[in-house]
């Protein structure tokens, strides 16, 4: 499959692996159309990614923009959701009922929102990538809110690939990736913790956005590609 001019949505398309998958499918010959909450972020976004691209603010907690930002996009021929706040990290005992509901909040229902916002203007045979997080796939200390929630988006998605047939629906798993959502830690802790998982991983070295993007667009390119998880973890697994 070709993506010249298929028009492609990525809610959460402003930094990190959304922001490279946007790269990767313009450089294809997509047209490209980002969403997320900041529209200064979507702004500098756009000066990166280099072919037909434009930009939309949106909260995907909120029906009522969800319904603007299709309103303004209109039909599209494949979705990407790659947006997430806050996760609720730390051991079991210490993780709060309301970080939990707020990191479901700002993911997986998030999520769910959004693709039943874009049904009514997804291609009867195009796709949806959803990205979730190595943290549902093998079991890590003190990340039982992450397998949560992203574990929660995986067990959907293989219904939904059969729910929503022909449209093909698809998950990339990361493992640890360097993208802006860790900028907030201290330097020094992020520096411990990519060094230190870098050690155990089979590759030598955690992972950048850009080990992401070629995935995703293989999930869109393959019109034989659905009900698949990909793990792209370094070989944590």
């Amino acid at each position: 499959m070709t993506l010249l001019n298929q028009r492609i949505l990525i809610i959460g398309g402003s930094t990190g692996m959304g922001l490279a998958a946007a790269q990767t499918l313009a450089a294809r010959g997509a047209e490209v159309l980002v969403a997320g909450r900041s529209r200064e972020k979507l702004d500098t976004a756009l000066t990166h990614i280099r072919g037909k691209a434009a930009g939309y603010t949106v909260d995907f907690t909120d029906a009522a923009s969800l319904a603007d930002l299709f309103g303004q996009v209109g039909q599209i021929d494949h979705l990407v959701l790659a947006a997430a706040q806050d996760p609720a990290w730390g051991p079991f005992a210490e993780v709060k009922v309301s970080a939990l509901r707020h990191a479901m909040d700002h993911k997986l229902l998030g999520y769910w929102g959004s693709l039943q916002a874009a049904l009514p203007h997804l291609r009867r045979d195009g796709s949806v990538v959803l990205l979730t997080g190595a943290a549902s796939r093998f079991a890590l200390p003190g990340s039982a809110g992450l397998a949560a929630v992203n574990g929660g988006i995986v067990a959907m998605a293989h219904t939904l690939a059969r729910e929503l047939a022909p449209l093909r629906v698809n998950v990339v798993s990361p493992g640890l990736i360097d993208t802006p959502v860790y900028d907030a830690m201290p330097a020094e802790a992020k520096a411990g913790m990519f060094a230190g998982t870098a050690e155990k991983l089979l590759v030598g070295r955690t992972g950048v956005a850009e080990d992401i993007a070629p995935a995703i667009a293989f999930l869109i390119e393959n019109g034989f590609a659905t009900d698949m998880v990909l793990d792209l973890d370094g070989g944590a697994r």
